[in-house]
């Protein structure tokens, strides 16, 4: 005896986003489920408990609020809660079924990962904001935005021809995948390699957003032109100049990208501001299109773990500086500096002795950090390192003939070929193939192992002359941020360190501090003892610590003083200056 066949998905889903009411920063949301077939018998709504690009359980379910659901006619429907971001419906036999709810639109800084909405402006992230069918996840989608007459809709779906404000995608996935500009904002628009690309501004002075447009679509250029052309059919760049809400940076989507940029950076967007965009564009290909097996179709109700993260970020970070200098935004000089200062970052993090890189992005959801990495040591950083010495030993192994580039080509060719993302190690196959050669020592040590990295050796054959100062200082074993003025958050605590040891924990605030590397270690040698306040669940506590020793190291970069003709070229390619 055969089992029952399930009933066939819904036709298409409709979703509506009403700008409610500005003063009480609500929106209201409804779905309609059509098409349903007579065997359907339930309905399932829920709403994603994680955002694609940032491995957090965000709990965005508690902006929800006045459900309701509604059959043809406006009959009312029997609805149960299963859980706190999971409703079921009996049908009925109905043909549509609509799924509507209110939503919190209180994000700060015009909205991130979460929904804004003001008397000028709002911000609909997918994720947070729109629900969906579990029994059609797959059914085309369509959106409508009803807002306030003179308002703008700004969005990287398809828009539909003749109904202003209107979208559509091919499924869930890709529908939430492109977030919604609201209201009054600056668009800038130029047709790069065919394809129109977009750039969208809110927040500080209007008048001074001429000039980061300008490197953008410079930025767009050299990126389309470094990964062989574009993947998309349009692109957008959503920028919120804003500094509320103590977070700086960008998140990646299909055809787009976010960005919350301090507007004092207006009057200057160096070569710093401009590889955070880099970084966010290249992930159009790397991470959108090149992804983890696991990264899509997404499972929104669980942690997905991939072992890959080092190469979805820290990869992507390693092309950003270089695309910045081949849009001519910024010199080798700069190149060479961004790069020394990650090696820094990574020689100084005795982290890089306790966790894998491996590890850094299967358990990047126990950790304490939002989402760059586990143990204190994170994936942008030494990702971006290996990125660095694999880069310069395929260039190396190859005469210049094979890069880092020519490995993300090969994924992006291999994903569209099998419409399905890469399997644990295709990435090492796939670059030991292009090399020619057993690369499997040089991923062993850099992905699943605590050795220290062939950093020296490695760049020297690449053209770079690695200056190194080492000096032994005084470490409590953790890293931090600043939390209140006189508080100290613990972000990680080092396994076996001194502070480990005394009992601190990541998130414990210490107390009566503003700094700790600049002031309290400054004169502080390895061996002493230090007294601490600090607070844990409400309570406070005090607690001796001794302190231990680390090397602490630094580096700078520049091109070997007499290279050879082959070290020349090879600094040249990875550094961004093209023949």
């Amino acid at each position: 005896m055969s089992a029952p066949a399930l009933p066939a998905p819904p036709a298409h889903v409709a979703y509506t986003v009403t700008v409610a009411d500005t003063q009480e920063r609500r929106l209201h949301v409804s779905l309609r489920a059509e098409g349903l077939t007579e065997g359907t018998q339930t309905l399932t709504f829920q709403l994603p408990a994680w955002t694609p690009g940032w491995y957090v359980l965000r709990g965005n379910e508690r902006n929800l609020s006045h459900f309701a659901v509604q059959g043809p006619n406006q009959s009312p429907l029997t609805v149960q809660q299963l859980d706190a971001r999971t409703w079921q419906v009996a049908v009925k036999g109905s043909k549509a079924v609509t799924f509507s709810y209110d939503v919190k639109a209180s994000d700060t800084g015009f909205g991130f990962f979460e929904p804004y909405l003001d008397q000028k402006h709002g911000f609909v992230p997918g994720p947070a904001t729109l629900a969906y069918v579990v029994e059609g996840k797959e059914t085309p989608c369509s959106v409508r935005y009803t807002v306030p007459e003179g308002w703008e809709v700004a969005s990287a779906n398809t828009p539909v021809p003749g109904q202003p404000h209107q979208f559509t995608a091919p499924n869930y996935d890709t529908l939430i995948d492109q977030p919604a500009e609201l209201g009054t904002f600056t668009r800038y628009q130029q047709t790069i390699e065919g394809v129109p690309v977009s750039v969208v501004m809110v927040g500080g002075e209007p008048a001074r957003y001429r000039r980061w447009a300008d490197g953008v679509f410079k930025i767009a250029q050299a990126g389309i032109k470094l990964l062989g052309g574009p993947p998309f059919e349009r692109y957008s760049f959503f920028f919120h100049f804003a500094n509320e809400g103590g977070f700086s940076g960008g998140l990646e989507h299909l055809n787009c990208t976010v960005l919350r940029i301090d507007p004092s950076n207006l009057d200057r967007p160096d070569g710093d501001n401009f590889a955070i965009v880099a970084h966010e564009f290249i992930h159009a290909w790397n991470v959108k299109r090149i992804r983890p097996a696991a990264l899509g179709p997404f499972d929104y109700t669980r942690p997905v773990r991939v072992k890959d993260l080092w190469f979805a970020e820290g990869v992507t970070d390693y092309f950003a500086p270089r695309v910045v200098v081949e849009a001519g935004l910024a010199t080798q000089r700069f190149w060479l500096g961004y790069q020394a200062e990650q090696l820094t970052q990574l020689m100084c993090n005795p982290a890089r002795h306790q966790v894998t890189l491996e590890e850094t992005s299967l358990k990047v959801w126990e950790s304490e950090n939002e989402s760059e990495g586990y143990g204190g040591l994170s994936y942008y950083n030494k990702g971006l390192v290996v990125g660095l010495l694999l880069d310069t030993e395929l260039r190396r192994r190859t005469e210049n003939r094979v890069g880092l580039e020519d490995v993300l080509k090969a994924l992006l060719a291999q994903c569209q070929k099998t419409g399905r993302g890469y399997s644990d190690g295709e990435i090492e196959r796939t670059a030991a193939r292009l090399a020619g050669a057993d690369l499997s020592a040089f991923f062993n040590r850099a992905l699943r192992s605590t050795e220290e990295l062939p950093i020296k050796e490695t760049l020297e054959a690449g053209g770079i002359f690695v200056d190194e100062s080492v000096t032994e200082t005084a470490t409590l074993g953790l890293t931090w941020e600043a939390a209140a003025a006189g508080q100290i958050r613990l972000k990680s605590v080092v396994p076996q360190g001194p502070a480990a040891q005394a009992g601190l924990r990541a998130g414990d605030l210490l107390l009566g501090l503003d700094d700790l590397q600049g002031g309290l270690l400054a004169q502080r040698v390895p061996g002493d003892s230090l007294t601490l306040r600090y607070q844990r669940g409400g309570e406070q506590y005090t607690v001796n610590v001794v302190l231990g020793k680390e090397e602490s190291r630094s580096y700078r970069l520049r091109p070997l003083p007499r290279p050879k003709p082959q070290q020349a070229a090879l600094l040249a390619r990875i550094s961004g200056l093209r023949p």
